[in-house]
């Protein structure tokens, strides 16, 4: 994923992304040819490195059966969004060109798949734990878990290399990113804060150094 410096998410900020359950798309390369499936991940701290992204998938499926080539790549897509220009002010006086806002993070490892059908169980149990208690199986019956887990496929994606970037409107000047933030909060609260928290003070930042940079060049043609 090519990242310009100044959408680069730090490490902090992948971290954290990383640590909510979300769904991704996981994408392996196999003798058969390219493989993805967007499956909900949770992630786990193994004490140092990236951690590890667990799921569970399908065992009739092709990437639960097959070896795959080389690492796997985890695709989190955090929000997106279209972006108007009449969202920026500064549009009223040069028109400008829509585009398209975005958060995601490409996480890279080491695919392991596990056959035991009470790994994946485990695996199912704290996924589900991690969005509501995990007594909500237990209407289910041990015995019919026991079951499905039968019918999938525990997946560990052990991290080597995490990639994050936010194009965020940060190269814009900062009145047309309140404007983006106002616009996109109703539907897209968390790409509103991310514009108000993160893109916001940068371009502040950056504008205010070109803002000294001519101050200081004027000085010296005076």
């Amino acid at each position: 994923m090519y990242v310009p410096d100044h959408f680069a998410l730090t490490a902090e900020q992948s971290r954290e992304i990383l640590s909510r359950p979300r769904a991704a798309n996981l994408v392996t390369h196999h003798a058969s040819g390219l493989h993805a499936t967007l499956a909900p991940f949770f992630h786990v701290d193994r004490g140092g490195g990236h951690g590890t992204l667990v799921t569970h998938l399908v065992r009739t499926n092709p990437q639960a059966r097959e070896a795959a080539d080389g690492e796997a790549l985890v695709i989190l897509d955090v929000d997106d969004a279209y972006v108007s220009p009449a969202w920026y002010p500064t549009n009223a006086d040069q028109p400008d060109v829509p585009t398209w806002d975005y958060v995601t993070v490409h996480a890279y490892g080491e695919l392991t798949l596990h056959d035991d059908p009470e790994w994946a169980l485990a695996a199912a149990r704290e996924l589900t734990g991690r969005h509501e208690p995990d007594s909500v199986l237990a209407d289910v019956g041990e015995e019919r878990l026991a079951r499905m887990a039968r019918a999938i496929v525990g997946v560990e994606v052990r991290l080597t290399r995490v990639v994050g970037k936010a194009k965020m409107s940060q190269n814009r000047h900062p009145v047309d990113i309140a404007g983006v933030a106002e616009a996109l909060g109703e539907h897209h609260g968390e790409m509103a804060t991310f514009l108000r928290e993160v893109s916001l003070p940068y371009a502040e930042a950056r504008y205010q150094l070109l803002a000294d940079l001519r101050e200081t060049r004027g000085r010296r043609l005076r």
